[in-house]
């Protein structure tokens, strides 16, 4: 259903996050390889490389995926880009926990 909204016709020229937050989306309903394929089918990425969230997205999905090293990177990318202290305090914490589950 959520998928569905984003691809309704207001959104046919979204912004990248609108684009990202789809593919988070997508990942619910299709799983963590088809959430990333539609991360790397984002054609204005360029503009997502300092929004932690997109880090975030990215980390998440690997970490689904049983990748922990390059979910601990993007976490790593995601609080070097973080807005406040308590994003990165966020980030960081996430990146710890992934690293206790290897």
């Amino acid at each position: 259903m959520i998928v569905t909204l984003y691809d309704t016709p207001p959104a046919l020229r979204p912004a990248p996050v609108v684009e990202l937050n789809r593919a988070i989306a997508v990942s619910q309903r299709d799983g963590a390889e088809r959430g990333l394929a539609e991360i790397e089918a984002i054609e204005d990425v360029d503009r997502l490389v300092e929004y932690p969230f997109y880090f975030a997205a990215l980390g998440e999905l690997e970490l689904r995926l049983g990748r922990g090293d390059a979910a601990r990177e993007h976490y790593a990318s995601a609080g070097a880009r973080a807005r406040n202290a308590m994003e990165r305090r966020f980030f960081e914490r996430r990146a710890l926990e992934i690293r206790g589950q290897d």
